[in-house]
C-alpha cells in the first residue's frame, strides 16, 4: 500500500501541476505577443513554451513529489487510496495514454504514406543536400523534409519543372533550415507532451504561431546561412503557392514543408518580409534581439529556479510533503 499510495499521489499531482504551468505558459505567450511582433517572437521560445507545462510538471514530480514522499512518509502509513484519488490517477493515466497513442498514430500514419511516396519516387542528387533526396510523382507541390531521426527530402516533379535554378536553390535552403533546427523532431516531441488544458479556447493559437515562426526562421536561415537572395526565395514562395490545391491534400506525411495549405494566409507576410530584406539589404526580420532577450530571460528564470531548488532542497521537501498531506486529506 505504501508504494501504491506514493505512485497514486505522483500521478494525481500531474494534473494540477500541468494546469498551473499551462496557465503560466499561456500568460508568457500572450505577454510576448503583445510586446513583440510575431515574426520576431522566435520559434525556439515558442517551442519552449509548448513543452514547458509537461516537462516542468514531470520534473517537479521526479525531484520533489516522489523524494518528499519516500523520505518523509513513514512506511507504516495508514492512509488509503480513496475513490477521488483513484479517479485523478485514472485521468492522469488517460492523459498520458492519449498523448502516447497520438504520437504512435502519427508515426504509423506517416510511415504508411512515406512508404507509398518511396514507391512513387526515385533518388536524385542535389547540391548541398547531405540527406537522401527523391523526385516524387505527386499532384501536391511537395518540397519537404520528412522524418525526425532519419530525414529524407522529397520534391515533386512539378516543382522541379516550375522553379528556375535560383528559386529551387532558395527553396532547398529553406528546407535545410528546418533540418538544422530539427523542427521535425521538435514537432514530434511537442505532440507527445500531454496537456491538461487542451480544451480551452485559443489553445491551438500557440501551436499555430510556433509553426508560423518556424517557417519564418527557416526563411531567415535560407537568406543568412544559405546566402540566397531574398527575391529568389520570395519568387519560389509565390510560384509554389499558386500550385497549391484548393483543398487540403488527402494524405501527406508529417514533416517540414516549404509550403502547406494552412500556410497560405501567411505567404503574403513572408513575401513582404523577404522584399523588405531585399530593399534594405539588411537581415530578414526573425528571432533576433527581442526574441533572444526573451529566450535568455526564460532560461535565466529556469536557471534561477533550479538554483533556488538546490539551495533550499531539504526545506522544500518538507513543504512539498505538507502539501501532499493536505492534498491527500482533501481527496479522501
Amino acid at each position: 500500500m505504501y508504494l501504491a499510495l506514493g505512485a497514486s499521489l505522483a500521478l494525481a499531482c500531474f494534473l494540477p501541476l500541468n494546469a498551473c504551468f499551462s496557465l503560466f505558459a499561456r500568460f508568457l505567450f500572450h505577454l510576448g505577443m503583445k510586446t513583440t511582433p510575431r515574426a520576431q517572437t522566435g520559434a525556439t521560445f515558442l517551442f519552449l513554451l509548448k513543452i514547458f507545462p509537461a516537462c516542468i510538471s514531470a520534473l517537479c514530480i521526479l525531484f520533489l513529489v516522489i523524494p518528499s514522499y519516500l523520505i518523509l512518509e513513514p512506511g507504516a502509513t495508514t492512509e488509503r487510496i480513496s475513490w477521488v484519488l483513484l479517479s485523478l490517477v485514472a485521468l492522469s493515466a488517460l492523459l498520458f495514454t492519449c498523448a502516447l497513442l497520438r504520437g504512435l498514430a502519427s508515426w504509423r500514419r506517416s510511415r504508411l504514406i512515406l512508404r507509398d511516396w518511396l514507391r512513387r519516387s526515385h533518388p536524385v542528387s542535389l547540391p548541398g543536400v547531405n540527406i537522401p533526396a527523391y523526385k516524387l510523382k505527386e499532384s501536391f507541390p511537395v518540397i519537404a523534409v520528412i522524418g525526425a531521426l532519419h530525414p529524407r527530402l522529397f520534391v515533386s516533379e512539378q516543382v522541379f519543372d516550375a522553379l528556375n535554378a535560383e528559386e529551387f536553390t532558395a527553396a532547398i535552403q529553406h528546407e535545410i533550415g528546418h533540418l538544422a533546427a530539427r523542427d521535425n523532431l521538435k514537432r514530434w516531441f511537442a505532440g507527445m507532451c500531454p496537456t491538461v488544458l487542451f480544451f480551452l479556447p485559443g489553445a491551438e493559437n500557440l501551436s499555430r504561431t510556433w509553426h508560423a515562426a518556424s517557417e519564418e526562421s527557416a526563411d531567415c536561415y535560407a537568406v543568412q546561412q544559405g546566402r540566397v537572395p531574398p527575391l529568389n526565395l520570395a519568387s519560389a514562395l509565390i510560384k509554389v503557392s499558386r500550385m497549391m490545391p484548393d483543398c487540403n491534400p488527402v494524405a501527406v506525411p508529417t514533416g517540414a514543408y516549404f509550403l502547406e495549405h494552412d500556410d497560405l494566409p501567411d505567404v503574403a507576410r513572408r513575401v513582404h518580409a523577404l522584399l523588405d530584406a531585399a530593399d534594405s539589404s539588411s537581415p530578414i526580420a526573425g528571432p533576433q534581439s527581442a526574441a533572444r532577450r526573451r529566450q535568455l530571460l526564460f532560461c535565466g528564470l529556469l536557471a534561477s529556479s533550479i538554483f533556488v531548488l538546490i539551495a533550499s532542497y531539504p526545506t522544500l521537501l518538507l513543504g512539498v510533503h505538507e502539501v501532499l498531506e493536505r492534498f491527500l486529506r482533501l481527496v479522501s
